[in-house]
């Protein structure tokens, strides 16, 4: 079996002069399409002990305050809510 020939990266190469007078990135940045309605994803994140604890915390106080169970995955969809809110991606 013969191997493909290996890419020659001399054809690659461009003068400084042209490098130069390139803008990289210049070109306007792709419109993202539309996120598509479709079924819940599944998302698993591994917490440090401190901030385990301190979410676990959280969601005590909001129970006892609320009288109604909190689950850490409707705090932590909040939050992420919240947060591309402020960003304005959502």
């Amino acid at each position: 079996m013969a191997k493909a020939p290996k890419a020659d990266l001399g054809t690659m190469a461009i003068t400084k002069a042209a490098a130069a007078n390139t803008a990289p990135f210049a070109a306007e940045a792709p419109v993202m399409p539309a996120p598509v309605a479709g079924p819940a994803k599944s998302l698993t994140i591994r917490l440090e002990g401190d901030l385990y604890a301190a979410l676990r915390d959280y969601c005590y106080q909001r129970e006892r305050a609320t009288g109604s169970r909190v689950t850490h995955q409707e705090v932590m969809v909040s939050a992420l809510k919240g947060l591309l809110a402020q960003a304005g991606g959502s």
